[in-house]
């Protein structure tokens, strides 16, 4: 069968490039000028030992060359999202609204998160590419298209072989090392609507002598991105409620809005002029402010690149080999929305008890605004609910942002004697990231500047101090959409530009032996690899400095900075124990530096009952150490609603909570106070919304376990015709999350023994009232997902050209998070993210010079929540959705080519999924994880050599 399946490897090679199928994985690599009966053992994806029969234990699936420049692709994640076995994790749709990953292109595999599935080039780890406070995940964009000959997709975990992070499993980035003359490579494209160009140039040169090879990569690329209002269903600020699709518009105006609830609680709001808010939802024409117009749907980026590497033959038994990329991916013109500043907590710090305000009669206020307050009884604007605008003439909320990666790899590998061979390498790696965020207020100097009185005639701030430091009156009572806004002078005065900077570098240095033992079984030598690897990785990340004060509109964060090592002992071996069997075995032992030592394992059996079916089965346990971020990470602050345990407590005790709840609350002092004072412990609409604080990492949390199980076969039907089929089964222990806040004060009272306080966890004001809850990393819960890949490769030659057709599927039978602390699950098969069928039909066709390609990509019907309580009836159910690409591609010469496409040929439009929904979000309406945003587009892309 071998011999069978490499001839056939390498003949499909010719016509089509490297097949997209996990059938043919490496073989074209595998196959020498003389045919299969001479195969040179080779690495493949998987295993560190060299072998001639390409089949394992472990299912690989790989995309090609020919696939990546036929999809018009000029990001990895693009082509990566497209196959049902992975997912992506960060892209410019997922990361518009953030501000310290815009623009990151990160991928996952099985949804089981970026930081459980490891990146590998050339089988080597390739640094992260996040800023340390928001994660782990590398960067695609520092890893050109044009430069990849094939990405092997190992679907199981191998952290035995490869360590840390392989838990969900491996991508495998393999680089082009056959370049010889010069490449040029151009490629354009747009989208229908005549909005998101893209444009990439690449130049590469190579040269092959007798001693070695060496090659250098360098090139740009460019996307336009795309804005919200780009597209009908992204244009609005919308909201889905059970009567459908509303709009909902922000009530933080641009005309600042003044509401106060008087004794009888009826709520009365004005315009910052003093006239009525007209706040009525589904009414465009009212006060509300529409976000998305200030939104990206997919946020632009710029990309410059330089790669190369040299390959030597140092003397007749050692090579050495070295590597190296650098990437700049910048974004610039990323916004969201003007600040929406909350006046009375921002400046006054009315949640926290703050003293501050501004009397009725303040100067700034218009005499309207002034008489409708003091005929409802205010005295000070402090006193009022919400005192709330839009600061438009700030400008958006921008991030101009850049990351640079470079990495270098150098290595040397010794035949020691024809069959023991030394693999020895080192690798560092580095990114860092540097912005400037625009749009924010200083809180502090907006105090001095509210703070105003009248001198001869004119309004000035009353402090000195402050009008020596620029100070002049900040007027939020004007419309900032008419010439009477913040004056210029008073926005340079409050501006608070912030610049954000983060590293993160990663050192590696293996060393590998590998052979075959003097050892023989039935079906031959055993093989053998083991070898020792250290890796250290460090990350800082520095905020703004109001930032990190507390004295901008943004949310105070702290900085990050932290590092960690690992030292890993390794080994496998594999036992061909009969013509028709081998046993495949893997172990390593590791040592971090925080979490302490750790042990996993795989077990792989391969079984060839006849010459065209094999059967494959295999066990592995895997570890994911925590990150940076996990550990280290600076605590940000949230402001997102959590409730409080003792609110509704009655001195009486007539109320329903239970007697441990009870008894905790009355530890609080300022609670019993309250309760004494009043009868009841009841808070306030503004208290409960006014509860604070931070999240960021945890030095003890400790790495997650997990275990796999995959069973298949591989049945070559005939020459033109192969089926494989695995199931998989993933289980990980102690996953790492970061709980709600709500949950954290909940399991607070709940705990019997719990002291006032609960160790740092909550802080109450002298009224009792809960002003900050705090949450961080820690080993929450338990996650199952099971089911079954299927990959069905027919290709035939005839008079008329070779046809292509291959149907790759994955259908997801369980996937739950459990929590280990209360056993509550949360089953999310079905939902937007996780659908029970993911699909792709690649159809091709070959003739001569012409090459078509037509890929339908198939996402199974879902719902938006599977908890009927709290969807939304008329939108919960999502059907089905199937795209279709399209390209065609012409040789002109034997050495230039012209490759035409377009991706989403009947421009299939998203399922709605607005603010509201369970998987939507503001100004994209939508799931870009699950659906196209973009709409129709085409490229055209152009190579030669010379």
């Amino acid at each position: 069968m071998l011999n069978n399946r490499i001839s056939k490897a390498v003949r499909l090679a010719i016509a089509f490039g490297a097949a997209s199928s996990a059938t043919f994985a490496g073989q074209v690599m595998a196959a020498g000028e003389e045919g299969a009966d001479k195969v040179e053992r080779i690495e493949v994806t998987g295993s560190r030992i060299k072998r001639t029969d390409l089949e394992t234990a472990v299912p690989i699936t790989t995309i090609g060359k020919a696939e990546i420049g036929e999809t018009g692709t000029l990001n990895i994640q693009d082509i990566l999202s497209k196959s049902p076995v992975a997912l992506t994790g960060s892209d410019q749709s997922t990361s518009a609204f953030t501000t310290t990953t815009v623009g990151l292109n990160t991928t996952e595999l099985r949804g089981l998160g970026e930081a459980r599935t490891l990146v590998l080039v050339n089988g080597r780890r390739f640094v992260s590419g996040t800023i340390p406070s928001a994660g782990y995940g590398v960067d695609l964009n520092a890893i050109p298209a044009k430069l990849i000959e094939r990405i092997d997709i190992l679907k199981s975990a191998s952290s035995a072989v490869y360590g840390s992070d392989a838990v969900a499993g491996v991508v495998n980035i393999i680089l082009r090392d056959d370049i010889e003359g010069v490449e040029l490579s151009g490629q354009t494209g747009i989208s229908s609507e005549g909005d998101r160009e893209k444009h990439s140039v690449n130049i590469t040169a190579g040269n092959t002598w007798d001693t070695g090879n060496a090659w250098i990569s360098m090139g740009y690329d460019t996307d336009k991105g795309i804005k919200s209002l780009d597209r009908d269903f992204s244009s609005f600020d919308a909201f889905a409620t059970n009567d459908g699709i509303i709009y909902l518009g922000s009530s933080y105006p641009p005309q600042g809005r003044i509401t106060f609830n008087d004794a009888d609680g009826k709520a009365h709001s004005f315009n910052g002029d003093g006239t009525a808010f007209e706040g009525a939802l589904n009414d465009r024409t009212n006060n509300r402010f529409n976000r998305a117009q200030f939104r990206q749907l997919i946020t632009p980026i710029e990309r410059k690149y330089v790669s190369g590497s040299l390959n030597l033959e140092v003397s007749d038994d050692v090579t050495m080999f070295t590597e190296f990329q650098w990437n700049n991916a910048a974004t610039n013109g990323s916004t969201i929305e003007p600040t929406a500043l909350k006046v009375n907590d921002a400046i006054w710090f009315n949640d926290k008890g703050g003293p501050g305000g501004m009397s009725i009669d303040s100067p700034l206020i218009p005499e309207l605004l002034r008489t409708n307050l003091k005929s409802l009884g205010v005295t000070d604007l402090n006193q009022t609910t919400d005192f709330v605008r839009r600061m438009i003439e700030f400008g958006p909320r921008d991030t101009s942002l850049e990351r640079d990666t470079v990495r270098a790899a150098v290595g040397f590998d010794w035949d020691i004697d024809g069959n023991w061979m030394l693999s020895t390498y080192a690798t560092y790696g580095q990114t860092t990231q540097t912005q400037q965020n625009g749009g924010q207020v200083n809180v502090e100097r907006a105090a001095f500047a509210l703070d105003v009185e009248e001198f001869e005639g004119e309004l000035r701030c009353k402090s000195e101090l402050a009008r020596m430091q620029g100070c002049v009156p900040l007027n939020l009572f004007s419309d900032g959409l008419s010439n009477n806004g913040i004056s210029q002078a008073a926005v340079d005065y409050v501006r608070s530009p912030a610049k954000v900077y983060g590293k993160v570098e990663q050192s590696v240095f293996s060393s590998v032996l590998s052979g075959e033992l003097p050892l023989e079984l039935s079906g031959g030598n055993v093989g053998f690899a083991g070898g020792a690897e250290y890796r250290y990785e460090s990350g800082v990340a520095q905020p703004g400095d109001l930032a990190q004060t507390g004295a901008s509109s943004t949310n105070k964060a702290e900085a990050t900075e932290g590092s960690f090592s690992t030292t890993d002992v390794f080994a496998e071996a594999s036992f061909p124990v009969l013509d028709s069997l081998r046993i495949d075995l893997a172990a390593r032992q590791s040592d971090h530096s925080v979490t302490g030592s750790s042990f996993t394992y795989n077990l792989g059996a391969e079984f060839r009952p006849t010459e065209t079916l094999m059967l494959r089965a295999s066990y592995a346990t895997a570890v994911r150490t925590p990150n940076i971020a996990n550990l280290y990470g600076g605590r940000g602050e949230t402001f997102r609603q959590t409730g409080d345990p003792c609110d509704g407590l009655k001195l009486d005790q007539s109320d329903s909570k239970s007697a441990t709840v009870r008894a905790n609350c009355l530890k609080d002092a300022a609670v019993v106070a309250r309760l004494e004072q009043t009868g009841e412990f009841t808070l306030t609409q503004v208290e409960r919304q006014s509860t604070g604080g931070f999240q960021g990492g945890n030095p003890n949390v400790k790495e997650e376990t997990a275990e796999t199980f995959s069973l298949g076969a591989v049945w070559q039907v005939s020459d033109e015709l192969s089926i494989t089929l695995d199931y998989f089964d993933v289980e990980i222990e102690d996953a790492i999350t970061t709980i709600s806040r709500r949950t954290v004060i909940e399991r607070c009272y709940d705990d019997p023994n719990m002291t006032a306080g609960c160790n740092g966890a909550y802080i109450r004001s002298v009224r009792g009232v809960l002003t900050d809850v705090n949450t961080g990393s820690s080993n929450e819960d338990r996650i199952n997902t099971s089911g079954y890949d299927i990959d069905i490769d027919y290709r035939v030659d005839t008079d008329y050209g070779t046809f292509g057709a291959q149907l790759i599927a994955t259908y997801t039978d369980e996937f739950v998070s459990t929590s280990q602390v209360t056993g509550q699950e949360n089953i999310t098969l079905g939902e937007v993210e996780t659908p029970k069928i993911k699909a792709n039909i690649n159809l091709t066709y070959a003739l001569d010079d012409l090459n078509v390609r037509w890929k339908l990509r198939h996402w199974d019907s879902v719902v938006d929540n599977l908890n009927t309580e709290s969807a939304i009836p008329w939108g919960n159910e999502i059907g089905s959705v199937t795209y279709h690409d399209i390209s065609a591609g012409y040789n002109l010469t034997n050495d230039t080519k012209l490759i035409f496409g377009i991706n989403n040929a009947f421009d299939k439009q998203p399922a709605i999924l607005a603010q509201g929904s369970q998987y939507g979000s503001t100004g994209i309406n939508t799931n870009t994880r699950a659906y196209d945003v973009q709409g129709r587009a085409y490229f055209l892309n152009f190579e030669t050599k010379f």
